[in-house]
C-alpha cells in the first residue's frame, strides 16, 4: 500500500456530507498513511497507539480528540494488545453553509487550520457529553427519519463550539506535541522527509544532518511509522506521482526524474509495485473512467 486516498469516507461524503463511527472497535490488518477530502474529529477512547498527523506523531490517552483536515496525511498505528476504540465524524463544510453565518462558520473551522491538527483532551465528566454526540449523529444518520439531516448538523455544530470553546477559553486545546524523545527525533526525519523525498539521501548523510545515530534513527522510525526510511520515501515519490499523472499532462519521464528516481524502469517497477498498474496504464485509466 502506497500512501492512498480513503475512498468509503470520500464517497460518504459526495453522498451524505458525513460519515460517521461511533465507538469502533473493529481492527484492520494494514493501517496505511491515507488522506482524505473533508474535515476529521478523531476522538480516541481505549487502546495502545501512535497516531500519525502530517510530520508529527502523538501517544493519545483516553479522552483525547484530534481536530485536523483530511487533506494531511495521517495514520494510526494500534496495538492487537488492547481493544483500539474510537469515534470519529468526516464531513464537508458545505453541510454547515445554511447552518451558520459565514462568519460564524470561518470562526468554528479556524480549529482546523493548524497544520499538524489540534489535540483536545476531555475531562472524565465532558467525555459523557462528547460520547452522546457521536452516538447521536450515528443514529439519526442510520434512522434517518424526518429531519435528520437537520439534527446532524445541529450535532455537529454543538461538537464544533465546543471544541471552539476549548480552544479560545481553555489551555486543553494544543498543536499536537511530540510527547518522548523518540517521537520527537521521528517527527524530525519525517519533516525532513517530506521536505527532501526527491533528493536520494542516504541514512549515513540524514545521521549528520540530524545529528541522529543512523541505527537509532532506522528503529525509531520502523517502530513508530511502521515504515523503514527508504520505504516511506518511495511511498511518498509514488503518492506524488499519482497526483502527477492525474493532474498534469507531463510525461512520465519527466515525472520520474522530479520524483527522484534514478531511472525510469525503477519508477515503473515501485509504482507497479505499490499502486498495481504501470504509470502508463494508471493515466489511462482515469482518462477512460
Amino acid at each position: 500500500m502506497v500512501l492512498s486516498i480513503h475512498t468509503p469516507t470520500n464517497v460518504a461524503l459526495e453522498e451524505n456530507e458525513v460519515y460517521v463511527r461511533s465507538e469502533a472497535d473493529n481492527f484492520q490488518d494494514e493501517w496505511p498513511i491515507h488522506t482524505h477530502n473533508g474535515y476529521e474529529i478523531h476522538y480516541f477512547i481505549q487502546g495502545d497507539a501512535t497516531f500519525l498527523i502530517g510530520d508529527r506523531i502523538y501517544k493519545p490517552s483516553p479522552g483525547d480528540m484530534f481536530v485536523f483536515r483530511g487533506a494531511v496525511p495521517h495514520r494510526i498505528n494500534p496495538s492487537r494488545e488492547i481493544v483500539y476504540k474510537r469515534s470519529f465524524v468526516n464531513f464537508t463544510e458545505l453541510l454547515l453553509l445554511d447552518m451558520l453565518s459565514v462568519s460564524q462558520l470561518e470562526n468554528l473551522m479556524s480549529i482546523f487550520r493548524h497544520p499538524n491538527g489540534l489535540l483536545v483532551h476531555w475531562s472524565l465528566q465532558e467525555r459523557e457529553q462528547i460520547k452522546s454526540i457521536f452516538k447521536g449523529i450515528k443514529e439519526e444518520m442510520e434512522a434517518r427519519n424526518t429531519g435528520y439531516k437537520m439534527m446532524v448538523k445541529m450535532s455537529l455544530t454543538q461538537l464544533l463550539l465546543r471544541i471552539y470553546r476549548k480552544m479560545k477559553i481553555e489551555q486543553s486545546v494544543n498543536e499536537i506535541p511530540s510527547s518522548t524523545q523518540k517521537q520527537t527525533s521521528v517527527s524530525r526525519v519525517l519533516n525532513y522527509l517530506n521536505q527532501n523525498y526527491t533528493e536520494n539521501v542516504s541514512l549515513d548523510e540524514l545521521s549528520k544532518m540530524l545529528h541522529l545515530n543512523k541505527y537509532y534513527i532506522c528503529h525509531s522510525f520502523k517502530e513508530t511509522t511502521g515504515y523503514t526510511v527508504s520505504n516511506y520515501v518511495i511511498r511518498k515519490r509514488v503518492a506524488e506521482a499519482k497526483k502527477l499523472l492525474l493532474s498534469t499532462d507531463e510525461p512520465i519521464l519527466s515525472i520520474s526524474e522530479t520524483l527522484g528516481f534514478n531511472t525510469p524502469e525503477y519508477f515503473s517497477r515501485a509504482f507497479k509495485q505499490y499502486v498495481g498498474a504501470s504509470p502508463q496504464l494508471f493515466r489511462k485509466n482515469k482518462v477512460l473512467n
